[in-house]
C-alpha cells in the first residue's frame, strides 16, 4: 500500500463523474479487486439488483445475469446490509447458507464464471439520510482490518463527492448518465467507438447506443458538436 498519500490526495482532483469513476477504478485496483459497484441498499421487496445500482465497472451483462437467476432475495450479504453499518465481507464460495440447496449452488457457480472469490460492502449514507453500499469484488484474499478500515475511509469520502456532484446536475432529460459521459469522454479523445469499447470492456454496439443518446439528449446532430456542447457545458474537460 506504498501510493496512498498520492491515492488520497487524488480525491480532491475530481471534478466531474468520469473523474469519480476513474478513481473508483484505481481504487479497486489498488486493493486488487476486479472491480466495483455503487448501489442503493434494496428493500426487502426488491426482486432485482439492477435498478438499484448508480455505478459499476462490473463485466458487462453480469448484475443482468445476477438478476435473471433471481440471487438477490435469498442474499445473505444484502440481507445484513439492510440492518448493518458496519463493512462486511463475504467469501462467495461459503456466503450461502441462506439460499435454497439449487440456489447455492448457481450462486457459487455465478461467481466462480466471473472468477470472483471475495467481495467487501462499504454501507454508506449522505445527509439527506439515503443509505447505499460500495461493493468491491474480486479474485483475492480477505481483506485484513486495517485494508478494511482504509477502504472504508475511501468510500465514504467518495460518496460525500458523489452526493456533491448528483446535487449539481439533478436528474433530467438533457444530463448524461454516468456511462454517456465516461464514453463521450474518450470520443473527445479522439477515439473510436472501437477504442472505446476496448476501454470500458463494452460492446462496440453498446458504447454507440450510449453516444447516440447523448446527442439526442444534448440535442446535437453529430459526435463534434455533441463534444463541443459537453465541453461547453463542463460535462467534460
Amino acid at each position: 500500500m506504498t501510493d496512498l498519500p498520492p491515492l488520497l490526495q487524488s480525491l480532491d482532483l475530481i471534478r466531474t463523474e468520469v473523474d469519480l469513476m476513474a478513481f473508483l477504478r484505481r481504487l479497486s485496483r489498488h486493493f486488487d479487486f476486479a472491480g466495483f459497484l455503487l448501489f442503493n441498499i434494496p428493500a426487502v421487496a426488491d426482486e432485482t439488483l439492477l435498478a438499484r445500482v448508480e455505478l459499476s465497472d462490473l463485466p458487462e451483462g453480469m448484475i443482468e445475469a445476477y438478476d435473471e437467476l433471481g440471487l438477490l432475495k435469498n442474499s445473505q450479504i444484502f440481507q445484513m446490509l439492510r440492518r448493518s453499518t458496519i463493512p462486511l465481507t463475504l467469501d462467495t464460495e461459503t456466503a450461502h447458507t441462506t439460499r435454497p440447496s439449487g440456489e447455492a449452488e448457481r450462486a457459487v457457480q455465478f461467481f466462480a464464471h466471473y472468477n470472483i472469490t471475495t467481495a467487501a460492502f462499504f454501507p454508506v449514507h449522505n445527509h439527506g439520510g439515503c443509505r447505499a453500499a460500495f461493493g468491491f469484488l474480486g479474485d483475492r484474499t480477505q481483506l485484513s482490518h486495517a485494508e478494511l478500515g482504509e477502504l472504508g475511509v475511501y468510500a465514504a469520502h467518495v460518496y460525500n463527492i458523489y452526493s456533491t456532484l448528483k446535487d449539481g446536475h439533478p436528474e433530467k432529460e438533457d444530463v448524461l448518465s454516468i456511462r454517456e459521459l465516461e464514453a463521450l469522454h474518450w470520443v473527445a479523445n479522439g477515439k473510436t467507438s472501437s477504442e472505446v469499447a476496448s476501454i470500458l470492456s463494452l460492446s462496440e454496439h453498446t458504447v454507440n447506443t450510449y453516444i447516440n443518446s447523448a446527442i439526442r439528449k444534448l440535442d446535437c446532430v453529430n459526435r463534434i458538436q455533441l463534444v463541443a456542447k459537453a465541453m461547453r457545458m463542463h460535462l467534460i474537460s
